[in-house]
Protein backbone atom coordinates (compact mmCIF):
# COMPACT_ATOMS: atom_id res chain seq x y z
CA UNK A 1 0.00 0.00 0.00
CA UNK A 2 1.24 3.47 -0.90
CA UNK A 3 1.36 5.70 2.36
CA UNK A 4 -0.33 8.70 1.86
CA UNK A 5 1.28 12.17 1.60
CA UNK A 6 1.11 14.45 4.64
CA UNK A 7 -1.30 17.35 4.59
CA UNK A 8 -0.33 19.82 2.02
CA UNK A 9 2.38 17.87 0.04
CA UNK A 10 0.82 16.34 -3.70
CA UNK A 11 3.17 15.79 -6.39
CA UNK A 12 1.69 18.72 -7.93
CA UNK A 13 3.07 20.89 -4.98
CA UNK A 14 6.87 18.64 -4.53
CA UNK A 15 9.18 17.86 -6.75
CA UNK A 16 10.95 14.60 -5.52
CA UNK A 17 14.20 12.53 -6.36
CA UNK A 18 14.42 8.95 -6.84
CA UNK A 19 18.08 7.70 -7.15
CA UNK A 20 18.52 4.57 -8.23
CA UNK A 21 22.18 2.55 -7.99
CA UNK A 22 23.05 -1.24 -8.62
CA UNK A 23 25.84 -2.70 -10.19
CA UNK A 24 24.57 -4.18 -13.50
CA UNK A 25 24.21 -1.19 -16.23
CA UNK A 26 21.43 -2.67 -18.41
CA UNK A 27 19.14 -4.08 -14.40
CA UNK A 28 19.52 0.15 -13.98
CA UNK A 29 18.51 0.90 -16.97
CA UNK A 30 15.53 -1.68 -17.20
CA UNK A 31 14.52 -0.22 -14.11
CA UNK A 32 14.73 3.47 -14.69
CA UNK A 33 13.23 2.72 -17.86
CA UNK A 34 9.94 0.90 -16.67
CA UNK A 35 10.01 3.69 -13.69
CA UNK A 36 9.92 6.38 -16.79
CA UNK A 37 7.32 4.84 -19.19
CA UNK A 38 4.09 5.81 -18.04
CA UNK A 39 2.49 8.86 -18.43
CA UNK A 40 2.12 11.07 -15.17
CA UNK A 41 4.93 8.82 -13.31
CA UNK A 42 8.35 9.69 -13.16
CA UNK A 43 10.47 11.97 -15.30
CA UNK A 44 13.18 11.06 -17.99
CA UNK A 45 16.42 10.25 -15.94
CA UNK A 46 18.68 13.06 -15.72
CA UNK A 47 22.25 13.08 -16.50
CA UNK A 48 24.76 14.15 -13.39
CA UNK A 49 28.10 13.99 -13.71
CA UNK A 50 30.60 10.66 -14.29
CA UNK A 51 32.24 8.29 -12.73
CA UNK A 52 34.91 9.76 -11.88
CA UNK A 53 32.56 12.67 -9.82
CA UNK A 54 33.56 12.13 -6.23
CA UNK A 55 30.55 11.21 -4.59
CA UNK A 56 29.77 14.44 -1.95
CA UNK A 57 30.45 16.75 -5.15
CA UNK A 58 27.69 14.78 -7.08
CA UNK A 59 25.39 15.12 -3.98
CA UNK A 60 25.31 18.51 -3.79
CA UNK A 61 25.35 19.14 -7.52
CA UNK A 62 21.90 17.18 -7.44
CA UNK A 63 20.94 19.35 -4.72
CA UNK A 64 21.44 22.39 -6.37
CA UNK A 65 20.03 21.04 -9.26
CA UNK A 66 16.29 19.67 -7.69
CA UNK A 67 16.65 23.38 -6.33
CA UNK A 68 17.23 25.21 -9.53
CA UNK A 69 13.94 23.12 -11.32
CA UNK A 70 11.77 23.72 -8.41
CA UNK A 71 11.83 27.49 -8.78
CA UNK A 72 11.61 27.28 -12.17
CA UNK A 73 8.11 25.57 -11.61
CA UNK A 74 8.55 21.96 -12.21
CA UNK A 75 7.23 19.73 -9.91
CA UNK A 76 6.85 15.70 -9.79
CA UNK A 77 9.41 13.57 -9.71
CA UNK A 78 13.22 13.16 -11.51
CA UNK A 79 15.17 10.01 -11.49
CA UNK A 80 18.58 9.82 -11.39
CA UNK A 81 20.98 7.01 -12.40
CA UNK A 82 23.98 6.59 -10.81
CA UNK A 83 27.45 4.67 -11.92
CA UNK A 84 27.91 1.26 -10.76
CA UNK A 85 30.45 2.16 -8.25
CA UNK A 86 28.76 5.38 -6.44
CA UNK A 87 28.69 5.88 -3.05
CA UNK A 88 24.59 6.21 -2.91
CA UNK A 89 25.05 6.85 0.95
CA UNK A 90 27.66 9.66 0.70
CA UNK A 91 25.78 11.08 -2.00
CA UNK A 92 22.38 10.66 -0.43
CA UNK A 93 24.04 12.37 2.93
CA UNK A 94 25.39 15.49 1.26
CA UNK A 95 22.27 16.27 -1.23
CA UNK A 96 20.30 15.88 1.91
CA UNK A 97 22.93 18.42 3.85
CA UNK A 98 22.39 20.80 1.23
CA UNK A 99 18.54 20.94 0.65
CA UNK A 100 18.68 21.20 4.56
CA UNK A 101 19.62 24.00 4.34
CA UNK A 102 18.07 25.64 1.47
CA UNK A 103 14.32 24.61 3.29
CA UNK A 104 16.04 26.50 6.47
CA UNK A 105 16.65 29.90 4.40
CA UNK A 106 13.44 29.25 2.14
CA UNK A 107 11.18 28.40 4.58
CA UNK A 108 8.03 30.42 3.80
CA UNK A 109 8.17 28.14 -0.15
CA UNK A 110 5.38 26.31 -1.18
CA UNK A 111 7.22 23.68 -2.79
CA UNK A 112 8.73 20.54 -1.31
CA UNK A 113 11.97 19.05 -2.37
CA UNK A 114 14.06 16.44 -1.37
CA UNK A 115 14.47 12.78 -2.66
CA UNK A 116 11.50 9.96 -2.31
CA UNK A 117 13.29 6.86 -2.75
CA UNK A 118 16.65 5.00 -2.86
CA UNK A 119 16.47 2.07 -5.22
CA UNK A 120 19.06 -0.47 -5.68
CA UNK A 121 18.54 -2.91 -8.35
CA UNK A 122 20.70 -6.32 -7.81
CA UNK A 123 20.86 -9.28 -9.73
CA UNK A 124 20.74 -12.36 -7.19
CA UNK A 125 23.40 -13.89 -10.05
CA UNK A 126 25.58 -10.76 -8.01
CA UNK A 127 23.97 -11.62 -4.64
CA UNK A 128 25.21 -15.26 -4.57
CA UNK A 129 28.18 -15.09 -6.14
CA UNK A 130 29.64 -12.17 -4.13
CA UNK A 131 28.08 -12.68 -0.36
CA UNK A 132 26.88 -16.51 -1.17
CA UNK A 133 30.44 -17.10 -2.61
CA UNK A 134 29.13 -19.16 -5.25
CA UNK A 135 31.19 -19.30 -8.49
CA UNK A 136 34.71 -18.39 -9.70
CA UNK A 137 36.67 -15.76 -7.70
CA UNK A 138 37.63 -12.17 -9.58
CA UNK A 139 40.09 -10.25 -8.66
CA UNK A 140 38.04 -7.17 -8.23
CA UNK A 141 35.62 -8.92 -5.98
CA UNK A 142 36.79 -7.06 -2.76
CA UNK A 143 35.97 -3.69 -4.09
CA UNK A 144 32.75 -5.07 -6.00
CA UNK A 145 31.26 -7.31 -3.11
CA UNK A 146 31.75 -4.19 -0.66
CA UNK A 147 29.58 -1.98 -3.10
CA UNK A 148 27.09 -4.42 -3.61
CA UNK A 149 26.55 -4.44 0.48
CA UNK A 150 26.56 -0.91 0.54
CA UNK A 151 23.75 -0.56 -1.92
CA UNK A 152 21.62 -3.52 -0.38
CA UNK A 153 22.20 -1.87 3.02
CA UNK A 154 21.18 2.10 1.93
CA UNK A 155 17.87 1.66 -0.11
CA UNK A 156 14.30 2.64 0.75
CA UNK A 157 13.46 -0.36 -2.40
CA UNK A 158 15.00 -3.44 -3.48
CA UNK A 159 14.83 -4.62 -6.86
CA UNK A 160 15.43 -8.28 -7.31
CA UNK A 161 16.10 -8.89 -10.80
CA UNK A 162 17.48 -12.78 -12.22
CA UNK A 163 14.57 -13.93 -10.25
CA UNK A 164 13.62 -16.44 -12.82
CA UNK A 165 16.48 -18.07 -13.54
CA UNK A 166 17.12 -19.45 -9.99
CA UNK A 167 14.45 -21.79 -7.76
CA UNK A 168 12.19 -20.59 -5.19
CA UNK A 169 14.12 -21.51 -2.97
CA UNK A 170 17.27 -19.71 -3.57
CA UNK A 171 15.20 -16.27 -3.95
CA UNK A 172 13.73 -16.92 -0.75
CA UNK A 173 16.73 -17.74 0.82
CA UNK A 174 18.58 -14.34 -0.92
CA UNK A 175 14.94 -12.24 -0.10
CA UNK A 176 16.00 -13.44 3.80
CA UNK A 177 19.40 -12.52 3.88
CA UNK A 178 18.71 -9.10 2.38
CA UNK A 179 15.89 -8.53 5.03
CA UNK A 180 18.49 -9.36 7.52
CA UNK A 181 20.85 -6.70 5.79
CA UNK A 182 17.90 -3.98 5.37
CA UNK A 183 15.37 -4.60 7.47
CA UNK A 184 13.13 -1.29 6.49
CA UNK A 185 13.52 -1.65 2.77
CA UNK A 186 11.13 -2.71 0.27
CA UNK A 187 12.13 -5.99 -1.84
CA UNK A 188 9.96 -5.86 -5.12
CA UNK A 189 10.68 -7.13 -8.80
CA UNK A 190 11.20 -5.21 -11.97
CA UNK A 191 7.28 -5.65 -13.06
CA UNK A 192 6.62 -3.92 -10.11
CA UNK A 193 8.78 -0.83 -11.29
CA UNK A 194 6.18 1.02 -13.25
CA UNK A 195 4.03 1.16 -10.28
CA UNK A 196 6.71 2.50 -8.25
CA UNK A 197 7.39 5.15 -10.77
CA UNK A 198 3.41 5.86 -10.79
CA UNK A 199 2.45 5.55 -6.91
CA UNK A 200 5.10 8.00 -5.75
CA UNK A 201 5.59 8.09 -2.12
CA UNK A 202 5.96 11.46 -0.10
CA UNK A 203 9.08 13.41 -0.29
CA UNK A 204 10.90 12.46 3.41
CA UNK A 205 13.51 14.96 3.40
CA UNK A 206 15.55 12.97 6.30
CA UNK A 207 15.50 9.78 4.12
CA UNK A 208 19.61 9.42 4.05
CA UNK A 209 19.95 10.33 7.50
CA UNK A 210 17.20 7.28 8.23
CA UNK A 211 18.55 4.58 6.01
CA UNK A 212 22.30 5.46 7.30
CA UNK A 213 21.24 4.80 10.69
CA UNK A 214 19.38 1.08 10.35
CA UNK A 215 21.70 -1.04 8.54
CA UNK A 216 20.72 -4.29 9.61
CA UNK A 217 24.32 -4.27 11.59
CA UNK A 218 23.44 -0.90 13.07
CA UNK A 219 20.18 -2.37 14.69
CA UNK A 220 21.88 -5.75 15.77
CA UNK A 221 24.42 -4.13 17.92
CA UNK A 222 21.99 -1.93 19.42
CA UNK A 223 20.49 -3.95 22.06
CA UNK A 224 17.42 -2.21 22.74
CA UNK A 225 16.15 -3.37 18.85
CA UNK A 226 14.69 -6.93 18.64
CA UNK A 227 14.30 -8.84 15.55
CA UNK A 228 12.28 -11.65 14.32
CA UNK A 229 14.12 -14.99 13.89
CA UNK A 230 15.42 -15.56 10.52
CA UNK A 231 13.91 -18.12 7.65
CA UNK A 232 16.09 -21.56 7.30
CA UNK A 233 19.43 -21.15 7.86
CA UNK A 234 19.79 -17.54 7.12
CA UNK A 235 20.99 -16.14 11.00
CA UNK A 236 23.29 -13.35 12.45
CA UNK A 237 25.59 -13.95 15.39
CA UNK A 238 26.62 -11.08 17.68
CA UNK A 239 30.28 -11.27 18.73
CA UNK A 240 31.05 -8.76 21.75
CA UNK A 241 34.84 -9.18 23.55
CA UNK A 242 35.97 -6.23 25.66
CA UNK A 243 39.62 -6.96 25.56
CA UNK A 244 41.64 -5.47 22.51
CA UNK A 245 42.86 -7.92 19.82
CA UNK A 246 46.74 -8.90 19.56
CA UNK A 247 47.28 -7.68 15.92
CA UNK A 248 49.53 -10.28 14.91
CA UNK A 249 47.39 -13.27 16.37
CA UNK A 250 43.94 -11.87 14.83
CA UNK A 251 45.92 -11.25 11.30
CA UNK A 252 46.79 -15.06 11.61
CA UNK A 253 42.71 -15.84 12.58
CA UNK A 254 41.59 -13.94 9.63
CA UNK A 255 42.05 -16.53 6.74
CA UNK A 256 40.39 -19.10 9.12
CA UNK A 257 36.60 -17.67 9.00
CA UNK A 258 35.88 -19.23 6.24
CA UNK A 259 32.49 -21.45 5.67
CA UNK A 260 34.31 -24.83 6.38
CA UNK A 261 35.55 -23.33 9.43
CA UNK A 262 32.63 -21.43 10.70
CA UNK A 263 29.44 -21.03 8.19
CA UNK A 264 29.07 -18.90 5.41
CA UNK A 265 29.77 -15.83 6.69
CA UNK A 266 28.20 -13.75 3.85
CA UNK A 267 28.24 -9.63 5.79
CA UNK A 268 29.87 -8.57 8.88
CA UNK A 269 30.33 -5.26 10.00
CA UNK A 270 31.34 -3.81 13.79
CA UNK A 271 33.46 -1.75 15.78
CA UNK A 272 36.73 -3.25 16.94
CA UNK A 273 39.74 -2.69 19.17
CA UNK A 274 43.95 -3.63 18.59
CA UNK A 275 46.21 -3.70 21.58
CA UNK A 276 48.50 -1.43 20.41
CA UNK A 277 46.41 1.56 18.67
CA UNK A 278 44.10 2.14 21.76
CA UNK A 279 43.51 5.37 20.89
CA UNK A 280 41.73 4.58 17.84
CA UNK A 281 38.41 2.48 17.27
CA UNK A 282 38.90 0.41 14.36
CA UNK A 283 36.09 -0.60 11.49
CA UNK A 284 35.22 -4.07 10.83
CA UNK A 285 33.73 -4.89 7.46
CA UNK A 286 33.69 -8.58 5.31
CA UNK A 287 31.67 -9.21 2.35
CA UNK A 288 31.57 -12.28 0.82
CA UNK A 289 34.75 -13.74 1.44
CA UNK A 290 36.88 -9.92 1.52
CA UNK A 291 37.67 -8.44 4.91
CA UNK A 292 38.53 -4.78 5.38
CA UNK A 293 39.59 -3.34 8.30
CA UNK A 294 40.72 0.54 8.98
CA UNK A 295 39.68 3.19 10.70
CA UNK A 296 36.18 4.41 12.27
CA UNK A 297 36.61 7.77 12.37
CA UNK A 298 36.05 7.00 16.04
CA UNK A 299 38.35 7.96 19.14
CA UNK A 300 38.40 5.58 21.59
CA UNK A 301 37.98 8.43 24.43
CA UNK A 302 34.62 9.21 22.29
CA UNK A 303 31.07 8.82 24.39
CA UNK A 304 30.24 7.07 21.31
CA UNK A 305 32.86 4.62 20.89
CA UNK A 306 32.35 0.92 22.68
CA UNK A 307 34.68 -1.08 24.72
CA UNK A 308 36.30 -3.60 22.62
CA UNK A 309 34.73 -5.33 19.90
CA UNK A 310 31.23 -5.80 19.10
CA UNK A 311 30.73 -7.52 15.50
CA UNK A 312 27.54 -8.65 13.49
CA UNK A 313 27.98 -11.48 11.12
CA UNK A 314 25.59 -12.44 9.21
CA UNK A 315 25.54 -15.39 6.85
CA UNK A 316 23.90 -19.38 6.15
CA UNK A 317 24.92 -22.57 8.85
CA UNK A 318 26.61 -19.79 10.85
CA UNK A 319 28.80 -21.90 14.09
CA UNK A 320 28.36 -18.84 16.53
CA UNK A 321 31.19 -21.45 19.16
CA UNK A 322 33.48 -21.52 16.06
CA UNK A 323 33.32 -17.68 15.38
CA UNK A 324 33.61 -17.11 19.24
CA UNK A 325 36.42 -19.56 19.49
CA UNK A 326 38.42 -17.85 16.78
CA UNK A 327 38.62 -14.58 17.78
CA UNK A 328 38.80 -15.16 21.38
CA UNK A 329 41.96 -16.30 20.89
CA UNK A 330 43.13 -13.15 18.74
CA UNK A 331 42.29 -11.29 22.40
CA UNK A 332 45.09 -10.54 24.63
CA UNK A 333 45.22 -13.13 27.41
CA UNK A 334 45.51 -12.23 31.52
CA UNK A 335 48.95 -12.00 31.39
CA UNK A 336 48.82 -9.78 28.44
CA UNK A 337 46.21 -7.44 29.88
CA UNK A 338 48.61 -6.54 32.99
CA UNK A 339 51.19 -5.67 30.88
CA UNK A 340 49.91 -2.94 29.58
CA UNK A 341 49.69 -0.60 26.65
CA UNK A 342 53.84 0.12 26.90
CA UNK A 343 53.74 -3.31 26.24
CA UNK A 344 51.38 -3.55 23.97
CA UNK A 345 52.69 -0.46 21.59
CA UNK A 346 55.62 -2.91 20.77
CA UNK A 347 53.61 -5.83 19.27
CA UNK A 348 54.07 -7.04 15.52
CA UNK A 349 51.30 -5.40 13.14
CA UNK A 350 51.39 -6.46 10.22
CA UNK A 351 48.06 -4.37 9.30
CA UNK A 352 48.54 -1.13 6.88
CA UNK A 353 48.37 2.33 8.86
CA UNK A 354 45.09 4.02 9.35
CA UNK A 355 44.43 7.25 7.88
Amino acid sequence: MTPKPPPGQTVTSSLGMTIVSGLETSGRQLVTALMCGEPGGATPVADYGDEQTDALELGVELAEDLIRQAADGRRGNIVVELSADADTQAVGLALEHVLSEYHHRASGTDCVVGPREFVTVASINDIRRLLFQEGPERSDDADTSATLAGQLEFASVIVLTAGDTHPAGVVSETCTLIQQLNPTAIITTPAAATDLGQRLRPIRPRLAHQLAATAGWMLRLDERTRFPPARGHIDCHIFSEPRPFHPARLAATLPTLTPEHVGLIARSRGLFCLANRTTQVGDWSSTGSSIQLGASGLASADPDAPVGTTIAFFGSRLRPEAIDAALRESALTDRELIAGPATWRDYADPFPCWE
